[in-house]
């Protein structure tokens, strides 16, 4: 029988980058750096990338995304 349950990788850091757009919107994008565990090195995978109207919108997006990595 094969073990099916699959191994999260640890978190090490989230970079967040916000940027106003020139119609008032904002950009935001996410990415989640662990480590490799095969190679001596850092994985960056994009979590959430994508436009929002107001600041309380990206804050959302920030923490929902924070939240399905758990």
């Amino acid at each position: 029988m094969t073990d099916t349950q699959s191994v999260r990788k640890a978190i090490e850091f989230y970079t967040i980058e916000l940027a106003q757009l020139a119609d008032g919107a904002y950009r935001v994008s996410m990415t989640a750096t662990t480590v490799d565990d095969e190679e001596p090195q850092l994985l960056c995978p994009e979590i959430t990338s994508g436009r929002v109207t107001s600041i309380d919108d990206a804050l959302a997006v920030i923490k929902n995304s924070i939240a399905g990595m758990t």
